[in-house]
């Protein structure tokens, strides 16, 4: 057995075997390349195994469920086949910027537990969308989740519940408020807006989502202040605000499209970045499925 790596991409996938391409090149255009790449297969029948082969890159550990057991299961699996110093989550349908894991390994030297950036959010057709950024100061901090990288074994400890929809919340807001580590406001991350976001979708996820932050109110890991019930109260308007779009589904998409930016301080991006999703459509040009919408 090879050494173990200092990173550890984590992928869980169903059905994503025509972004695996994609996203192994832009992991293959990272500065650094000490890492390996975990994906897990969440019982995909789309021949996610073969391209994975065709792929040909030994630093590839493909690992099958059974059946589809969800987001939260497949990446607790994910974290107990990594071996590398760090973990680093890569969503299917997504791009980790160049010098993503340069800045990860630079905060880990520093002593850091987790670094995690803003993201940059892509369509279909590869439009940029907005900038969402990082909140890293008052109470409770939180960042995308897609942008994190952190030490293995804390993400072990804290670890993902078995759920399908907002399974990331406890890992976000846990890190964030108890962890030393980097918010970064460059994005180093393109985020793949989904187009089917759906109301019945947004709802299980806020409610798992609110479900989550109650539960670490109460073990403690979130301090009871004006932030922690500001944050409560927004998850439960969105709940009230979806009650109509399960009636009228139709009428959510016009409602996305009007929400706004997330910047949280963000820096937008460059023109390296732009010039980097540029090249990854003409490399991987996709049919655009939808007018961008932000997700819930």
């Amino acid at each position: 057995m090879t050494a173990a790596p200092e990173f550890s991409f984590i992928t869980p996938t169903y059905q994503g075997a025509a972004f695996l391409p994609r996203c192994h090149w832009s992991l293959t255009r990272q500065t650094l390349t000490d890492w390996e790449w975990v994906v897990i297969d969440d019982g995909s029948t789309d021949g996610t195994a073969d391209v994975i082969a065709a792929l040909g890159d030994a630093r590839i550990r493909y690992h099958r469920l059974p059946q589809n057991l969800g987001r939260g299961r497949a990446r607790e699996v994910a974290l107990r086949q990594a071996r590398g110093r760090w973990a680093v989550i890569m969503d299917v349908d997504d791009l980790s910027l160049p010098d993503r894991l340069a800045r990860a390994s630079a905060a880990r030297a520093e002593g850091f537990s987790f670094f995690c950036s803003a993201m940059v959010l892509i369509d279909a057709a590869y439009g940029i969308g907005p900038v969402r950024g990082c909140v890293d100061s008052g109470e409770p901090r939180m960042f995308p989740h897609a942008t994190l990288c952190g030490d293995l074994e804390l993400l072990r400890r804290i670890g993902y519940p078995p759920l399908r929809r907002a399974e990331d919340q406890t890992m976000v807001l846990t890190l964030a408020n108890t962890a030393r580590g980097v918010f970064c406001k460059e994005p180093l991350y393109a985020y793949h807006e989904a187009a089917s976001i759906t109301p019945g979708a947004a709802w299980r996820s806020n409610w798992s989502a609110l479900g989550q932050i109650r539960a670490l109110a109460r073990a403690g890991v979130l301090t009871r202040s004006a932030g922690l019930r500001r944050l409560k109260r927004e998850r439960v308007a969105r709940l009230i605000g979806l009650l109509p779009f399960l009636i009228w589904p139709r009428a959510y998409e016009k409602t996305l499209r009007r929400r706004e930016n997330f910047a949280a301080g963000a820096q937008p991006l460059e023109a390296a970045g732009r010039a980097f999703i540029a090249e990854c459509a003409r490399r991987f040009p996709l049919k655009p499925i939808a007018p961008f919408v932000h997700a819930a």
